[in-house]
């Protein structure tokens, strides 16, 4: 069998120091890993596991300069072991970091496969990566669908521009300390800050496990206390029983959900009689807008006030209605730049209003 062992290699620049550099990339190698079901325990006694298949070790962790794996390529054949290098070297203003992995291809035995593994596993999906379909599908998720990154948790942790938001939903709501009220997307949990002022329960979802965790971050004296409860599931697939809340709140979500109708259908399960939801729409007059700027907005689904009240009723809600309210009275209050308050003047932004029977 010929010998087809080659060094596979990837670099960047990046505008940041070596420490920062090292620091970020670590963390989102670490959790890019964890959603593909690989373990990378990080340090000088690291190792990256597959399940039970320890697939590399780490043998030399130079912080901000190099790490060195030690790679196993097969379970059926542990002998087979490559090199695996990340090295950060300092370039005029930033960082070069390369990958590389050296003695790769031993086990393919041909060239012509090497080549048709190289095109297949790492030049065509590196190309479908930075093609404007997937990328754009990658910035909305990171930004807004699935929010993720130092970036994302600093947004959400503290959204100033979605407090008026906020304020108009609390006013709709009208909590007070006999409510439980849940979340649909809670974001970094600052929606659920504002509300557990009223002293009502809360639970909250994202399907964003970060978030998960920032919401909590946020909220810890209500979480300690027992108050506010936040996990991650789906829209469509709430962990609580039927008829548990008396309240339901949804906002920057509605227009990412691929069937509304059944989200909705699985709010009003778990919200007692007469419990009520307060949604914010999607106006297709936002699309383009910095409310909903692109690539999110091709990747939005924008709603009429008539179709909105239509996903209700579908849903098994009755009394549902759409209301326009003016959120500058709210923006001012919350401190948005003067420069951007015209952002939120007039009776524009779309509330749907509705009832569990």
């Amino acid at each position: 069998m010929e010998d087809t062992r080659t060094t596979v290699r990837v670099s960047i620049e990046i505008a940041l120091a070596p420490r920062a550099t090292v620091d970020v990339l670590i963390e989102e190698l670490t959790a890019t890993l964890a959603q593909a079901g690989m373990n990378f325990e990080t340090g000088a006694n690291g190792r990256v596991s597959e399940g039970e298949y320890e697939v590399g070790r780490v043998v030399s962790w130079e912080r901000g300069e190099r790490v060195l794996l030690r790679w196993r390529q097969a379970t059926w054949n542990p002998e087979e072991i490559t090199d695996v290098a990340l090295r950060f070297e300092q370039v005029e203003g930033g960082t070069l970091v390369t990958l590389e992995q050296r003695g790769w291809g031993g086990l393919i035995g041909d060239p012509s496969e090497l080549a048709g593994w190289f095109a297949g596993e790492v030049a065509a999906p590196f190309l479908r990566a930075t093609a404007p379909a997937s990328f754009g599908n990658w910035l909305t998720d990171r930004q807004a669908r699935r929010p993720s990154g130092a970036q994302a948790r600093a947004v959400y942790r503290d959204p100033l521009y979605h407090y008026p938001n906020f304020r108009a939903i609390l006013a709709e709501l009208a909590l007070t300390a006999g409510d439980y009220l849940i979340e649909i997307g809670c974001g970094g949990g600052a929606f659920l800050k504002e509300a557990l002022k009223s002293r009502c329960r809360a639970a909250a979802i994202d399907h964003s496990p970060e978030m998960v965790r920032l919401a909590q971050e946020v909220n810890p004296e209500v979480v300690a206390e027992g108050r506010l409860l936040v996990q991650q599931a789906s829209a469509d697939h709430l962990p609580f029983p039927a008829a548990t809340f008396t309240c339901a709140v949804m906002t920057g979500v509605l227009g990412f959900l691929p069937d509304p109708v059944a989200a909705l259908r699985e709010i009003r399960r778990v919200l007692s009689k007469g419990g009520r939801i307060v949604v914010m729409g999607n106006d297709p007059k936002m699309r383009g807008t910095l409310a909903a700027p692109e690539p999110m907005a091709s990747r939005l689904r924008f709603y009429e006030d008539d179709e909105l009240r239509q996903l209700a009723l579908e849903a098994g809600f009755d009394r549902a209605t759409v209301v326009r309210r003016d959120l500058e009275p709210h923006a001012r209050v919350v401190g948005i730049p003067e420069e951007h308050i015209a952002l939120f003047a007039g009776a524009d932004a779309p509330f749907l209003l509705a009832k569990a029977p």
